[in-house]
């Protein structure tokens, strides 16, 4: 389910401020550049928020953004003195520059973002790209945490959600309006920037992880199974890409993943800036995940023309139609894994590219950036025709 979008095509923004807040300015810059660029196209005035690292001075010179740096913001965090704090940090932020509308991402400023919105007369736009531990692990955070959506949403005036499961989640917690919400298909993927590279298969065959360090991202289970599969198939070679997260409960500690490289098991690259060369030498992108909200890496993989092999759970499952450009596979099954990779080793070169083609093709028509960038663009426009 989307909104009504009225034919608003032509219609500029000029006059508008939009911003944008996720938990890191890499987010931004690495996620939402599209959007950024097109929102400039309109007219509109951007404002970038988020946390400093490495990527807030880019925002502006590349993005044409005012980066507004937020220090209340602490991913881990669960001190409500601090995230109370962060809410009336947001508050001042919008006010001060007198923003109109605000897109929320990531879990924290989608929270109190919204409340902080609520708060000063803004209207809001939140995206769930994920639903994180504290959601999915029960318990009283958990309960809290309900609680926390249930308030901030019910003040947004759309909520989109990456995969249906997680909106119908929602729904049946009654945690968000059925009528304020809506299915979007990932953060857009640039498919000039991420295409084949037209080199020809490397050997011997390979496959890549890509993604933090965390339990429930299913590295323990890719350790399993490329182990179980080096016993067949010494030749076969697995690789990590991504960094470790040692603060994160779910986090793999280091010292495992040292142990996993000393025996020869996993190739483990560290975290990079760039994926595209990892992807471009692997026969396939794995990814055994727990859960997710429309995986990033494997919109990656399948637009650079590569095989996929996934865990069948919400967020994996709407990238991979099962033999047509990749594997579905057991969650939190080595054996179901290890399985799903044997069938891309014994699947000949022609049949493997033929999956990466059909990948390539999804990419492009289901989940390219432009696709995705329309959809927040129509609504920010009929936000304004509302209420302008």
């Amino acid at each position: 389910m989307n909104p009504t979008h009225t034919d608003t095509t032509g219609m500029e923004l000029g006059g508008t401020t939009v911003a944008i807040v996720a938990n890191t300015s890499w987010n931004i810059f690495n996620f939402r550049g599209g959007l950024l660029r097109s929102l400039k196209a309109t007219g509109a005035r951007m404002i970038a928020i988020a946390p400093p690292d490495e990527y807030s001075d880019r925002l502006g010179p590349e993005f044409g953004a005012t980066y507004v740096p937020v220090t209340r913001l602490s991913r881990k965090g669960t001190n409500p003195a601090q995230d109370a704090a962060l809410l009336l940090e947001l508050a001042r932020i919008y006010r001060r520059f007198r923003v109109d509308v605000v897109l929320h991402y990531t879990i924290k400023p989608v929270i109190y973002g919204s409340l902080a919105a609520k708060l000063v007369g803004v209207r809001n736009i939140s995206t769930l790209t994920g639903l994180g531990y504290a959601f999915i692990t029960p318990g009283l955070v958990n309960r809290v945490v309900k609680q926390l959506y249930r308030r901030a949403l019910r003040s947004a005036h759309w909520t989109y959600f990456q995969n249906a499961d997680d909106r119908r989640l929602f729904l049946d917690n009654g945690l968000v309006p059925s009528d304020r919400s809506g299915v979007i298909p990932g953060s857009g993927i640039d498919t000039d920037k991420f295409a084949p590279d037209g080199a020809a298969e490397a050997a011997p065959l390979s496959f890549l992880f890509i993604g933090r360090l965390l339990y429930d991202k299913g590295v323990m289970e890719f350790h399993e199974a490329a182990r179980s599969i080096r016993r067949r198939h010494p030749e076969v070679t697995f690789h990590m890409v991504g960094g470790l997260d040692d603060g994160n409960p779910s986090g793999v500690p280091s010292s495992m993943v040292k142990l996993w490289e000393a025996c020869g098991d996993i190739v483990y690259h560290g975290q990079v800036s760039d994926t595209r060369p990892y992807i471009a030498r692997a026969t396939a992108v794995v990814l055994p995940s727990y859960r997710e909200g429309l995986p990033r890496v494997m919109l990656e993989g399948m637009a650079m023309g590569k095989p996929l092999v996934a865990s069948d759970v919400p967020g994996c499952r709407d990238t991979i139609d099962e033999g047509v450009n990749g594997h579905l596979v057991v969650v939190q099954d080595a054996v179901s894994l290890a399985a799903g990779m044997e069938k891309i080793i014994h699947s000949s070169p022609e049949q493997r590219a033929a999956m990466g083609r059909a990948g390539r093709q999804m990419a492009v028509t289901r989940f390219a950036e432009p696709v995705i960038v329309d959809h927040y663009l129509q609504l920010i426009r009929q936000m304004n025709l509302r209420h302008g």
